[in-house]
């Protein structure tokens, strides 16, 4: 068993005297130390390879002594100051083992190539779409919806006030909320008495509020309640041409919902006329100009496919709300069979200019989900191609294939191994042979 190695101190530190300023040739004196100090020589500490910046950074592991000489860092030659006996030179923040080394704060973290660090990074730059724009295709394409809601109940109004659909409106209304059915049965014997005395004469209908004549020969062939009918399609007439003015003989209301019912009765025959209906073509055609007007703008802040999709979707939101409010009203509130003379005569009234309106509102829902599809499907047979498009199309084909090996096709090639040394310097002295 070998002896153990005896411990070795380290070598003590030589102390010297300053030297006088005489004792340096050629040279300037150095700074005079204060009186009585030494300078103490540490031993000989190795010196880290091209520490004075020969182009790379410290080796791992090594830092600077715990007791460096004077000077130490700093270069050879270093003077010390007066009031300077020991620096500790500044070091670089190192990493600890196995860490990558710390690079200058001017190189590039990830440094792009030439090729795309210009026309592609561009390219990419003018594809993503700024917030600006994200913010002013909601804005358009909200208000698009909201005058598109407008312009469709302001259609369905014209459609309701017109010539053909107020009598689908007004003739029940008039049935219901007035005594003029009642009337006629109450008077119809007179009136057939009076036609059969009178020949071809026109026969006044006495307590319906307006004039109202009726040939006798018409009469004498019409029972009681197809006479009714026929003097309320002659009201109706007269209040779709000349205006309701509240000379119908109305029924009597009990109670607050009756009043509020005898209340829209009226509104609904004040409305529904020919006057009404001409007035609403100014606003309808505003309206209409609105929309497209935000509708164009709507589509310039949208991208690609995207005016599709955008498209169908402000449709859908602005027909939505107004085919949902008649649907729920039709289904759940309006009851043509309540209670009361006046609030099952305005629930009809509801329903009828409800099912008018809805059709426009319906069209518009079906036109906004067919557009969405389309542009949904588009849309992804479109990013689908993009994806599929081969890369390294730019490359051009190889000018000639190895003989007997596999077909070269058009890519980035593999990189070519590099030529053996040995084969190299053989390849002489086979052609010699």
């Amino acid at each position: 068993m070998p002896a153990p190695e005896e411990y070795a101190p380290p070598p003590a530190p030589v102390v010297h005297e300053y030297p006088d300023s005489d004792a340096v040739p050629g040279g300037e004196a150095p700074p005079v130390p204060p009186e009585g100090a030494t300078q103490v020589e540490y031993p000989q500490q190795p010196q880290p390879p091209d520490y004075y910046g020969q182009g790379y950074w410290t080796p791992f592991g090594w830092y600077p002594p715990p007791y460096p000489p004077p000077g130490y860092g700093y270069g050879p030659g270093y003077q010390l100051s007066p009031d300077q006996t020991m620096q500790i030179p500044v070091v670089p923040p190192m990493p600890p083992p196995g860490y990558p080394p710390v690079l200058p704060e001017s190189a590039p973290f990830f440094p792009l190539p030439a090729a795309i660090e210009e026309a592609e990074f561009r390219k990419l730059a003018r594809e993503e779409t700024p917030l600006w724009r994200v913010d002013f295709k909601w804005v358009f394409g909200l208000v698009t919806a909201l005058f598109l809601l407008i312009t469709l109940t302001l259609a369905g109004f014209y459609r309701v006030t017109g010539p053909g659909a107020s009598r689908h409106v007004l003739a029940p209304l008039i049935e219901r909320s007035t005594e003029v059915k009642e009337s006629v049965r109450k008077n119809y014997q007179d009136i057939k008495k009076l036609a059969r005395k009178a020949k071809n004469a026109n026969i006044a209908i006495p307590d319906v509020g307006v004039d109202i004549t009726i040939k006798s020969d018409v009469i004498k062939s019409l029972s009681a309640d197809d006479l009714a009918e026929r003097v309320i399609g002659e009201i109706t007439r007269q209040a779709y041409s000349r205006g309701y003015s509240g000379d119908l003989p109305m029924k009597r209301a009990v109670g607050a919902g009756e009043e509020r019912g005898k209340a829209t009765s009226a509104t609904y025959l004040a409305l529904l006329n020919r006057k009404n209906h001409r007035s609403l073509i100014l606003p309808l055609a505003v309206c209409g100009g609105i929309t497209l007007a935000f509708a164009i703008l709507f589509l310039i802040f949208c991208r690609r496919w995207g005016k599709l999709t955008g498209l169908g979707l402000a449709f859908i939101v602005g027909s939505l709300p107004g085919s949902l409010l008649i649907r729920i009203g039709s289904e759940f509130f309006w009851n043509v069979n309540t209670t009361g003379v006046y609030r099952g005569a305005m629930y009809q009234a509801f329903r009828s200019t409800g099912a008018l309106m809805s059709a426009y509102y319906d069209i518009a829902l079906a036109l906004g989900a067919l557009i969405l599809l389309v542009g949904v499907i588009v849309g992804l047979v479109a990013r689908r191609a993009r994806e599929r498009v081969p890369p390294f199309l730019d490359l051009k084909e190889p000018e000639e294939a190895v003989a007997g090996g596999p077909p070269i096709e058009a890519g980035l090639l593999p990189p070519q191994p590099a030529p053996d040394i040995q084969e190299t310097e053989k390849e002489p002295t086979a052609s010699g042979q």
